[in-house]
């Protein structure tokens, strides 16, 4: 009866080997790292519902993807580097993509990590690699604004006119002649991008280019888009681009990080006739979106006041905690959601992964030691 009950124990809970445990524990973990997580990170994105889908505009900005260059990598180790990187940013733009529907897709600048300093040969191949990791379908526009890595305007890394002119030729599809500035005008939205630097003061002719952008603005509705912050500044650097331009909203990024800045009585009063004069001291200050329902609301009918939204990057590589997408919809009224599709954490994932190899090294080495240790002991019994 006894080995009648183990034999029906061993057909019912056969024998597993742990050595086939580990293996299903490693290729799990390797294909939720790869594969499902961006899955799983996308269920929990928040559905930004239309308000009318026949009108609605819905926007998805991408900030600081910052594609790995040749220069700073390691030569062998930056073939895999590069690799990593591009697939994490090719995947989660395919489920932001994928989620978010946009009929337009912003880019804030810093598209290149090394755009500013490489040879026309890299660039070319940054270039490929950047249409192959942001795949969309061809129906929907896009808008490209330059950061300080595309064209340089930090540090000593000095914009200049070659550098403004080489990533417009690749990536730019609206120009009004000088400089990096643009419009695009998509359903009742226009996209007023510009490139203006921490520091940079605006000149006449950065006057006469506003004013020359914002005549192009025919749209109901006005969305400046820049890489670096605008309202967080002193009024004297930026007074002359709200009060010219106008805008309903700011998106900017640089920062990696997401945040939210509220500024009062921006605009300049209608009864005013000189435009370049300040109306009242204002800078803009930084909202708490802690408490806040997600996901957030604005008016943008609303000119009393201005919102600037500043993108996190989309890069694991800039070294920060959470990176995302901004995803909105904009009602023909200026009603507008929006919230950030948060992306999964790669540097957990390759923790995890240094975590199993470590293990299964240990594991192997303890293995073989008590091997060793196993045929000395029957050495030495055998010797008495």
């Amino acid at each position: 009866m006894a080995r009648l009950r183990n034999f029906r124990l061993r057909v019912v809970f056969p024998t597993v080997s742990l050595k086939f445990v580990g293996l299903f524990i490693v290729c799990a973990v390797v294909a939720y790292c790869e594969i499902f997580c961006f899955s799983v990170s996308c269920w929990q994105w928040p559905k930004l519902d239309s308000f009318n889908e026949a009108d609605d505009l819905r926007v998805l900005f991408v900030a600081d993807p910052q594609l790995v260059g040749l220069r700073d990598e390691p030569p062998l180790l930056g073939v895999i580097t590069r690799w990593d990187a591009d697939k994490y940013l090719q995947f989660g733009f395919f489920h932001a993509v994928g989620h978010t529907r946009p009929h337009v897709v912003v880019f804030l600048g810093d598209l290149l990590d090394e755009g500013s300093e490489a040879s026309d040969e890299e660039y070319m191949t940054y270039i490929r690699r950047f249409h192959n990791v942001f795949r969309m379908p061809t129906t929907v526009k896009t808008v490209f604004a330059s950061g300080d890595n595309d064209v340089g305007g930090e540090g000593i890394d000095s914009k200049l006119q070659w550098k403004v002119d080489r990533f417009t030729n690749n990536f730019e599809q609206y120009k009004t002649g000088n400089y990096n500035v643009g419009v695009s005008n998509v359903k009742h939205v226009t996209f007023q991008k510009i490139s203006v630097d921490y520091g940079e003061r605006i000149s006449q002719s950065h006057t006469d280019m506003l004013s020359d952008l914002r005549a192009h603005s025919t749209a109901r509705f006005r969305i400046i888009c820049n890489h670096m912050p605008l309202l967080n500044r002193l009024p004297v650097e930026v007074s002359k681009i709200i009060e010219i331009l106008q805008p309903h909203l700011i998106v900017t990024a640089h920062t990696h990080l997401f945040k939210l800045y509220l500024c009062k009585g921006c605009w300049p009063q209608e009864s005013s006739a000189n435009t370049n004069e300040i109306q009242s001291p204002w800078k803009g200050q930084a909202v708490d979106v802690t408490n806040i329902p997600r996901p957030l609301s604005f008016n943008l009918s609303d000119v009393l006041q201005i919102h600037e939204l500043v993108i996190p990057t989309c890069s694991y590589r800039m070294g920060v905690k959470n990176m995302g997408y901004g995803a909105a919809v904009i009602s023909r009224n200026g009603q507008m959601k929006f919230d950030i599709l948060w992306l999964p954490s790669r540097y957990r994932q390759l923790t995890l992964y240094v975590i199993i190899l470590s293990s299964i090294t240990i594991w192997v080495l303890m293995s073989r030691l008590c091997r060793y240790v196993k045929i000395l002991y029957n050495i030495l019994i055998d010797m008495n």
